[in-house]
């Protein structure tokens, strides 16, 4: 069955509505306005609509100075390229340190309204000073780690029918999107040729909680699919849990829906263990918020028995690693020194004091590291 590409998507502010196109610029650093703006705090490190689902109810519209932005009620603000700041500020996106310019302060209030809480718009600029890992001449948008991510609909389709409840292909947020090939022979490709744009297959997509909101209403999505059944064929040695493929073009052009796709190299695929997913335990509800105190490496903040301890470390500009957000890669792990969690998931409390941050809500005053 001869693979065609089906469907192209760029996404011109970091987690916000993406546009569908039936034509696309390819550059080496991504599609032509794809993430070249992104939501930042105060200091630079990028926010996401895994902290803010509501960011993926935002509609962003390309113009020729720049983009509008409308809202859900309908309130929307022009961003004019001619108003951002001359002089580059440092960004951080996942610990990579870069520059960028900031929106006005217009432009930053609209936003900060929006989230109730101060945040700054920002653009690349003409040039992007940050590089992909792996490639230090290859520069990179605001995308999280590599310039286009292919998505198989087979796969997709393969992922949909394990789940309990229905999904949408955009929940992925794929810049590419394939029809043709069989489910997962992606896993296998080193590299492939659509239409006339030759792609290097860098790594598989780790995926994160942002795959668990409905896109349409920025709510969570019933049982944290697609994550939970990609968790049991999908996840690795070290926790990650992958859909989709990450690349690199190794020319420029223009990419058509309906272009031909070819496969020119491939490579050993990854191995992922087989399990059964982990259930899932419902939160309590009703239990009125309670001040507490968190202490965390020697730092203490006034914290609530609400929010999970990610969130709260969060909301204090206190980074910890972390990756799918919902209790299944295990990547937010903390020790808890004293006092008391309740566990979202069952596998929240692990051994040696070990707790997972994204799935632990204190039950009052806590001593974690």
């Amino acid at each position: 069955m001869t693979m065609t590409l089906s469907q192209l998507s760029i996404y011109p502010i970091k987690s916000m509505q993406g546009l569908n196109l039936m034509q696309a610029k390819v550059n080496e650093s991504g599609f032509e306005f794809d993430r070249q703006f992104m939501l930042s705090q105060l200091d630079g490190t990028f926010i996401t609509a895994r902290q803010y689902p509501q960011l993926l109810l935002l509609t962003p519209k390309l113009t020729h100075t720049g983009l509008i932005v409308t809202a859900p009620n309908k309130s929307a603000i022009v961003v004019n390229y001619n108003e951002f700041s001359s002089q580059l500020e440092l960004t951080n996106v996942w610990g990579n340190y870069f520059y960028s310019h900031i929106a006005s302060i217009n432009v930053n209030r609209w936003f900060s309204d929006y989230l109730q809480r101060d945040v700054q718009l920002r653009w690349l600029g003409h040039a992007s000073t940050r590089r992909v890992k792996h490639y230090p001449t290859l520069p990179l948008s605001f995308a999280d780690g590599y310039p286009y991510l292919l998505l198989n609909r087979s796969s997709f389709d393969e992922v949909d029918r394990r789940c309990r409840q229905s999904l949408a292909i955009s929940q992925f947020r794929g810049n590419i999107i394939i029809d043709g090939a069989p489910a997962f022979a992606e896993d296998s490709w080193k590299t492939i040729k659509i239409g006339k744009i030759i792609f290097e297959v860098t790594k598989p997509c780790s995926r994160c909680v942002l795959t668990t909101v409905n896109v349409k209403t920025a709510q969570p999505e019933p049982n944290k699919e697609p994550l939970s059944v990609l968790s049991t064929f999908r996840r690795d040695e070290q926790g990650e849990i992958d859909f989709g493929i990450n690349m690199v073009a190794l020319n420029e052009g223009i990419l058509h829906v309906g272009d031909k796709v070819e496969l020119l190299a491939t490579k050993p695929a990854k191995p992922y263990i087989i399990k059964t997913e982990t259930a899932p335990i419902k939160t309590p509800q009703g239990q009125p918020s309670q001040p507490i105190t968190i202490e965390y490496h020697q730092q203490a903040f006034i914290g609530n028995t609400e929010q999970t301890l990610l969130e709260q470390l969060e909301h204090h500009n206190i980074s910890i690693p972390y990756s799918c957000r919902v209790g299944l890669c295990g990547k937010c792990r903390i020790r808890l020194i004293a006092g008391k969690i309740k566990p979202l998931t069952s596998n929240a409390i692990q051994s040696n004091q070990q707790i997972l941050a994204c799935s632990c809500i204190p039950e009052g005053d806590i001593k974690i590291d």
